[in-house]
């Protein structure tokens, strides 16, 4: 039997048609994305008992440090005026555990204190131990020499004779130790207080007083311990107040206020924008290309810029690359934003006074030690500096510090931040052992620290939880599975709303104009 649809069941089935494409339309760009847009901002503010909280508090992993150390190859050669040769050594890999303490609230606001553990990891330092031995610059032993020659030059010869004394077995320019020993354990200097040697002793007392400042030093018994992360092992670098996000959701994880002050007094102008902190401490959801990102690291007591690069696939998902920009450590220029860092305490490459070249950030009024930051390998330094060094081979892909974030959630997908510190070398005045040395920046070491960023996101109640831990398959993975995945299926209901409605319109005006 010819079955024969009425013209008025086939106008019914256009209109039925009209209201699934209607429904389509506002699920797929009204209702879907303020519910999406609803739970990814809660499950971001911080609050109390919650499963974000419960990760804020205390990561349930450990992170990723990685130490490279510029062996020098060339001792003997440098003392005798060579350029100084050095070889890359590492990665020395660690677990850095951190965990939170000290919670106080206030409104939306909270200060707390981010405490921090290392343990070295033999299994991903493959066939390197931390009992190697390296040779590099004995910093304490330059860091005291080009102190005296700016303060008092007029004792450079009674240093010079008090040197053994002070240094005992690391007496000069050059030390060779344990990575352990160098990094944590420490090399003893002043041993005693440096008695038996007035001038040694006058020295001692005076490197005791800068340790309670200095980072690195600290004094065990009469003696000084000095290493460069002992400082950083378990403990905090100072009170960090954040915002919760739960008045404004943008505002989430800004860092506005460093032990209690909302600025810095570090660079030059207490008030100038050098010494100001608010930045961010996580990454917010929605980030977009447009966006920058500003990052206030303790350990260099400053702000660093991020800006959009490029769009990355990270094991088949699309993120934004941001990467740290190559002007961050520009030599400071009257009349710009970058003047305040100028701050005139380590003397420049030829030992004159006065603002550092491209590529160098001058340390001493951070870390009470003139110690020179710059991005690994000198990447996008002064060329004059790169020439006073051989063995150095600078390659953003390698010595660039990024994040690439998943646009929706934030969330980092691949992410490293690199910094190396060095020091000026140069023949100073009465101390017979350097007297020859000719003018280098001698890289010392530089860090790849591996921040993994959590996030939690609950999309509905039948949607899984979502905890992402950077470069780790298993949570890609779960990127992919309970993000990415469910997004699409929302898509797939949308698109196929509007498809069938549109086809329920078609088919029937299609028939109703055949049958007329």
């Amino acid at each position: 039997m010819k079955l024969v649809l009425s013209t008025k069941v086939l106008i019914y089935c256009a209109l039925f048609g009209v209201v699934i494409v209607i429904v389509g339309l506002v699920l797929g760009y009204r209702i879907f994305p303020i519910v999406v847009n609803k739970k990814v901002w809660e499950n971001t503010i911080l609050q109390e008992k919650t499963p974000q909280w419960d990760l804020f508090m205390k990561v349930p992993f450990p992170f990723q440090v990685k130490v490279y150390f510029f062996d020098i190859q060339n001792v003997n050669e440098i003392l005798q005026g060579a350029k100084p040769i050095v070889k890359e050594v590492g990665p020395y890999v660690y677990k850095l555990f951190r965990w939170k303490d000290g919670i106080e609230w206030n409104s939306d606001e909270i200060s707390y204190y981010d405490y921090m553990k290392f343990e070295f990891d033999q299994n991903a330092s493959g066939k390197l131990s931390d009992e190697d031995a390296v040779t590099i610059l004995n910093s304490p032993f330059n860091a005291l020499l080009l102190a005296v020659e700016e303060m008092s030059p007029s004792a450079l010869e009674t240093v010079n004779d008090a040197l053994p004394q002070i240094f005992n077995k690391y007496n000069g320019l050059f030390v060779s130790s344990k990575v352990k020993d160098l990094l944590f354990e420490g090399i003893i200097i002043c041993e005693n207080g440096g008695e038996g040697d007035f001038a040694a002793q006058m020295i001692c007392d005076q490197f005791k007083a800068k340790a309670k400042i200095a980072k690195g030093m600290t004094i065990v018994n009469k003696s000084i311990n000095y290493s460069y992360l002992r400082f950083k092992n378990n403990t905090h670098l100072g009170r960090l107040t954040i915002k919760s996000g739960m008045k404004e959701k943008e505002d989430i994880s800004t860092l506005v206020k460093y032990n209690n002050e909302i600025r810095v007094s570090v660079w030059r102008n207490k008030n100038s924008v050098c010494n100001e902190i608010k930045s961010t401490t996580t990454f917010r959801p929605y980030v977009t290309p447009r966006m920058t990102f500003d990052v206030f690291s303790e350990d260099i007591c400053r702000r660093l810029k991020m800006a959009y690069q490029s769009t990355e696939i990270v094991k088949g998902i699309e993120g934004y690359k941001y990467v740290m920009t190559n002007d961050s450590f520009n030599a400071p220029q009257d009349n710009s934003e970058n003047y305040c860092y100028c701050v005139n305490r380590s003397r420049t490459l030829n030992g004159d006074y006065g603002c550092l070249s491209d590529g160098v950030l001058d340390m001493t009024n951070c870390v009470g030690a003139p110690v020179l930051l710059s991005f690994p390998h000198l990447l996008y330094g002064d060329k004059e500096y790169l020439s006073t060094v051989q063995g150095l081979s600078p390659n953003p892909k390698l010595h660039e510090t990024f994040v690439i974030l998943e646009p929706t959630s934030g969330a980092p997908l691949k992410v490293a931040k690199r910094v190396q510190f060095n020091m000026f070398i140069r023949a100073v005045e009465d101390i017979v052992s350097i007297e020859n040395v000719s003018n280098a920046l001698v890289p010392i070491f530089w860090l790849e620290e591996v921040r993994n960023i959590l996030f939690v996101i609950y999309f509905s109640r039948n949607f899984a939880l979502l905890q992402s831990v950077t470069l780790d398959d298993q949570y890609i993975d779960l990127i992919k599975t309970t993000l990415l995945n469910n997004l699409r299926i929302l898509e797939i209901i949308k698109w196929g709303l509007i498809g069938l409605g549109t086809a329920t319109v078609v088919i029937p005006t299609a028939l109703i104009i055949y049958k007329n």
